[in-house]
């Protein structure tokens, strides 16, 4: 989708014989920056009155001497960025001081060869990072889970790299693709990723193109050259956090709002429009944001706002969370076997997000011997172990309620059938479903 963030380095604006350093900096390099940073507003920015604002604003800036004093042009970068930042909320405009990256964008600029090699060079990284997939697993319960941090630029490595993974998930029942680290990226693979999840060809929405002046409107089309007929029609759960940006954004944003996608975590950082760089002279590079977009159902974006989650619950804890709802509306249909693996599943997920403590003073109510397993209180813990198994430590009781107990990932121990000062039994479930019921003998 061409509305997400691309790093598309295009055309110079203006060129100059003065090349500034660091450390040092004249009037000259200042106007020239200011200069060249409003015309590039006013032609390119996607909201045209929005444009004029900034540019007005800069230019009271410039003339209020708030920038006599900065010395280095990295100074120069943070205050305009402080400026810009301050007048038009938008986090994906800014310049940066970066004489490299500039001869890269009058590079790419400056033939079609250039610009191939650039592609080829951001391929390769790609490749060397597994095109930014992290892990590709299967959760208890048949459950899909998908991390990646960046999206690569699509080619026929990354689409069947991205074809394999959709693979291997494609019998699950249910879908997790974790967000929580991931900054954007290249936004043509947005696209690629989305056609897996619906079939056919489906309208999301429409972008604007400030610098052609267009509306455009957009499309995900499940094609077999490209998913090999492959649609992944079953939940999906997105995992966001504060830090989750641009082109995660919009695969995040697009799921929830065309796929009905459940969003599980925290507020996304807020930055949707499309951006182009630059030249602006002296080392400078700008980023100009010159498309948005606007989804079909809700004729918006998530620009400022960001992602908002269905369910908002810490970064750290949303991974839980998902496989708790998924895990819940799979127990309604599951037969009775099956729902005693669900239950241990939720219980065991439960186990690691509660605080429940057991008081000193009702400890004993649980010590004891039941047949072959020893449970006592040690250093504000209860704590059981198999006397059958010699030389094996005492296990941590962690209290999910009062009466029910996770031991590591192994098994969970329910006590029952309480009398005047303790506990007479206890039951023990497996992850498999099994279960045992043991009596007190002291």
């Amino acid at each position: 989708m061409k509305y997400i963030l691309l790093w598309i380095v295009t055309a110079m604006l203006l060129q100059t014989n003065i090349f500034a350093q660091a450390a040092k900096m004249d009037h000259e390099i200042k106007k020239e920056l200011l200069q060249n940073v409003i015309h590039l507003i006013d032609e390119n920015y996607v909201y045209p009155d929005e444009a004029v604002t900034i540019s007005q604003y800069l230019k009271v800036q410039y003339e209020t001497g708030k920038y006599d004093s900065l010395a280095t042009c990295n100074e120069l970068e943070k205050a305009f960025n402080k400026d810009l930042w301050f007048i038009s909320k938008d986090k994906h405009i800014r310049i940066t001081y970066n004489p490299d990256l500039e001869k890269d964008v009058l590079k790419f600029a400056s033939s079609k060869s250039a610009a191939s090699k650039f592609s080829q060079s951001e391929a390769d990284r790609g490749k060397q990072k597994n095109f930014y997939f992290r892990e590709v697993r299967i959760l208890p319960s048949n459950i899909g889970y998908i991390e990646f941090n960046n999206f690569a630029r699509p080619d026929k490595e990354s689409r069947k790299t991205l074809h394999a993974v959709m693979q291997f998930i494609s019998n699950t029942d249910a879908l997790i693709i974790d967000l929580r680290n991931n900054y954007g990226g290249n936004g043509s693979m947005v696209t690629e990723m989305l056609a897996y999840f619906f079939d056919g060809r489906t309208y999301i929405g429409k972008t604007f193109n400030r610098i052609e002046n267009t509306w455009t409107n957009i499309y995900t089309e499940n094609s077999k050259k490209q998913t090999k007929g492959l649609v992944f029609d079953k939940p999906v759960y997105v995992l966001t956090s504060k830090e989750t940006f641009s082109a995660a954004e919009s695969l995040a944003y697009t799921l929830k709002y065309s796929r009905n996608a459940v969003i599980i975590g925290e507020n996304t950082k807020g930055g949707a429009h499309l951006t182009r760089s630059f030249s602006l002279g002296n080392g400078f590079v700008g980023f100009i944001p010159y498309s948005r977009f606007e989804n079909s159902r809700t004729e918006t974006d998530w620009e400022d706002t960001g992602v908002i989650p269905d369910v908002n619950v810490s970064a750290e804890n949303s991974l839980i969370t998902a496989q708790q709802a998924i895990l819940k509306k799979k127990l309604i249909l599951a037969d009775q076997n099956e729902k005693k693996k669900i239950n241990w599943l939720l219980n065991y997920y439960r186990s690691k997000t509660t605080n429940y403590e057991i008081k000193n003073s009702v400890a004993h109510q649980y010590a004891g011997r039941f047949s072959e397993f020893e449970i006592i209180y040690e250093n504000n813990q209860l704590k059981i172990r198999d006397t059958n198994q010699a030389g094996v430590d005492f296990k941590i009781l962690v209290p999910i309620t009062g009466t029910l107990f996770q031991v590591g990932n192994v098994y969970q121990v329910e006590f029952t059938n309480r009398t005047k000062d303790r506990y007479t039994v206890i039951n023990m479930y497996w992850e498999d479903g099994w279960a045992e019921k043991i009596e007190r003998q002291n």
